[in-house]
């Protein structure tokens, strides 16, 4: 993602916000909270698509992985119907599923998150800890992400 030879102007090795947008790489399509890179602007956050996620909360306080996997459906098959330049295949299924892992073992306890916090990271932009969110006291590891 980091082009070869990319540094800062002190030298240091960096990556620029902006490249997390590179198709394939960490953007995908039928993301939770952007626009497909074939509709235009897909670097900023979507207030519907934040709402339709709110909104998949099946008890309206926490989301768990029924909740975003039946999201993750509905928005598969909607984005077919209305983007012919769609590009979703095995790949990018396999980063949405990541996606879906991350919010859950991150932000949440692995099984479910509270709405309050996806509310703040996705719509707001931030972390949660005004909503009381704590840094995770291990690192997350490969097979914690494959458990979801």
């Amino acid at each position: 993602m980091r082009r070869p030879g990319q540094t800062d102007s002190t030298g240091q090795k960096c990556l620029n916000l902006d490249q997390l947008a590179l198709p394939d790489l960490v953007e995908h399509d039928i993301s939770l909270s952007r626009f497909d890179h074939q509709q235009g602007d897909n670097i900023s956050m979507q207030p519907d698509l934040v709402r339709d996620l709110l909104a998949s909360s099946s008890d309206s306080k926490t989301l768990t992985l029924a909740d975003l996997a039946e999201l993750r459906k509905r928005r598969i098959a909607r984005q077919r119907e209305v983007n012919p330049g769609l590009h979703y295949g095995p790949l990018q299924h396999r980063f949405s599923c990541a996606e879906i892992a991350l919010i859950l073992t991150v932000l949440g306890d692995g099984d479910r998150v509270p709405c309050d916090y996806v509310r703040a990271f996705f719509q707001e932009e931030r972390l949660p800890i005004d909503e009381g969110w704590k840094r995770r006291q291990w690192t997350l590891g490969l097979l914690e992400l494959l458990r979801v």
